[in-house]
């Protein structure tokens, strides 16, 4: 018996991938701490791994094609949709911290963020794209939606906490 090891390295990647996303995705709707300075890591992180794991992909004979442009709106279409959960994350005060989660309008949002995902990857498929499958592009398409959300979420967290802090100072 002859055992594809390529097409079983890459169901496992894939498999992975899929259950940390998911993993992040249901945190999202659990509270947690507006610790700004804690924020980023996880973006910077997913981002990070995409950039890293796509050059090995591209050399694994994932070339750029003109199609490929669509790979540049589709990081566009999933900021805005990261940016818009950002705006829908709900904050609250709780034991003296600011705490937030995203609402239910989240999922509506990530119900758009993997149609927008899996219509990039059909329509670069029938135009002859081969990026938009790349596991890289997916941790970085996942990579700027939470960046997105994230640095609209920071912005707001530091508006929430000085107007915590200007009724004291008056």
């Amino acid at each position: 018996m002859s055992w594809n090891w390529a097409y079983i390295n890459q169901a496992v990647d894939d498999i992975v991938i899929v259950v940390g996303i998911a993993i992040l995705i249901v945190r999202q709707f659990i509270w947690r701490s507006a610790e700004i300075s804690r924020m980023l890591r996880m973006p910077t992180l997913v981002i990070a791994a995409g950039i890293v794991y796509l050059p090995f992909e591209l050399w694994g004979g994932i070339s750029w094609r003109t199609a490929d442009w669509l790979v540049v709106a589709e990081l566009g279409l999933v900021a805005f949709t990261g940016a818009a959960m950002g705006y829908v994350t709900h904050f609250r005060s709780a034991g003296g911290q600011l705490q937030y989660r995203l609402t239910g309008t989240g999922i509506l949002l990530w119900g758009l963020f993997i149609v927008i995902r899996i219509a990039n990857f059909a329509l670069a498929g029938a135009l002859g794209a081969n990026l938009a499958d790349a596991t890289g592009l997916i941790l970085l398409s996942f990579g700027v939606n939470r960046l997105a959300a994230i640095l609209v979420v920071r912005r707001r967290a530091s508006a929430l906490r000085g107007e915590e802090r200007a009724p004291a100072d008056r």
